[in-house]
C-alpha cells in the first residue's frame, strides 16, 4: 500500500508517446497519476497496479453495498405496503425514530 498520496501530472499525449518507458515508470513507481490530454482535453490516466487494483476493489465493495442497500429498500417498500401506510405515515414514523435516536446519543434538548 502506497503511503503518501499521489501526485496528478498533466502531460500531453505527444510527450507520453516520446518517453513511454520514463512516463510508465513514473505511474508504475504509486508517487504519480499520470493524466494524458489529447488537444488540451484528458483521455486517459496511467496509474500503478496497486493502485488500479485497490480501486477496482472499492468499486466492488460500492456495488455490493448498493446491492444490500435496493434489497433492503425493497423490504422496507413490502413491509409499508402489508399495512397500507401511507407517505405522510412512513415520514411521521422517521422523524419519531430520528429524534429518538438523537436523544439516546445526545440527551434531551432542554426547553
Amino acid at each position: 500500500m502506497i503511503a503518501e498520496k499521489p501526485v496528478r501530472v498533466t502531460l500531453r499525449s505527444t510527450e507520453v508517446q516520446r518517453n513511454f518507458r520514463a512516463v510508465v515508470n513514473r505511474a508504475g513507481s504509486g508517487h504519480e497519476h499520470i493524466i494524458v490530454e489529447r488537444d488540451g482535453l484528458p483521455v486517459i490516466v496511467m496509474l500503478s497496479v496497486a493502485e488500479y487494483t485497490q480501486l477496482m476493489r472499492e468499486r466492488e465493495r460500492r456495488v455490493e453495498r448498493l446491492k444490500q442497500f435496493e434489497e433492503i429498500a425493497r423490504q422496507i417498500g413490502e413491509e409499508v405496503e402489508r399495512r397500507g401506510l401511507s407517505e405522510e405515515q412512513i415520514f411521521s414514523l422517521l422523524e419519531e425514530t430520528r429524534q429518538e435516536v438523537y436523544d439516546e446519543r445526545y440527551g434531551r434538548p432542554q426547553s
